[in-house]
């Protein structure tokens, strides 16, 4: 979890302050990030993507160990793919409700990752694709510890299908897509969809750590 404190960097051109007062409480806000203390680990940064050199910011925040989140006014996938490099380890809607910050909060400190499922499944498939064309040899995953249909559930999550698309494919509803998402994790030891991918996909030791931190 989060050790440290947490901050909420935003520009005055974009600036929904009551909200954010309501959904991120402890959050100190921070208009162009003027009162920002010298980043440090254990610390949470929110940051919104409006503000004037916020790849930089999220880049030296990260460096220094802190956990940053982007809050983004139109998500997107080209912006997304931007706080990725940066380093950011979520991307939200600047407008979303407490309980998903609340999620996004747990998921960054855990050290998981939290992106749209939409955005996150278009991302997926392109890692997937990458995968797929290099020749590096791949230890196949033993998912024999899970049932027939959280077999089948982890294997179209790995491929970036989103959980609306799974439960139409499997014919079940979407809260028993989530179920079996949360079931197929702890089985499996992964934290996220884009370990359950690199590991389905022969790119992950089970029980192993890696290099990307997804959630």
């Amino acid at each position: 979890m989060i050790s440290g404190h947490s901050f909420l960097v935003y520009a005055p051109t974009f600036c929904p302050l009551d909200h954010w007062q309501r959904v991120l409480p402890d959050a100190q806000l921070c208009e162009n990030g003027k009162d920002l203390p010298v980043p440090c680990e254990g610390n949470l940064l929110w940051v919104s993507s409006d503000l004037p050199g916020w790849q930089e910011l999220t880049q030296s925040w990260t460096s220094s160990g802190s956990r940053v989140v982007i809050l983004a006014r139109e998500p997107g996938p080209v912006e997304m793919n931007r706080a990725l490099a940066s380093g950011a380890r979520a991307y939200v809607s600047a407008l979303a409700n407490k309980n998903v910050l609340q999620q996004v909060a747990e998921s960054v400190g855990s050290g998981g990752l939290w992106f749209p499922e939409d955005l996150l499944g278009n991302l997926l498939k392109l890692v997937a694709n990458v995968l797929d064309q290099t020749a590096k040899p791949r230890i196949e995953a033993n998912l024999s510890i899970l049932t027939a249909r959280e077999k089948e559930v982890a294997r179209q999550a790995s491929k970036g299908v989103t959980n609306r698309q799974i439960a139409e494919a499997l014919g079940i509803t979407e809260r028993t897509v989530k179920e079996h998402m949360g079931s197929v994790f702890r089985k499996l030891g992964v934290r996220d969809r884009m370990q359950l991918m690199l590991l389905v996909t022969g790119q992950r030791v089970e029980g192993g750590s890696d290099d990307v931190h997804q959630a």
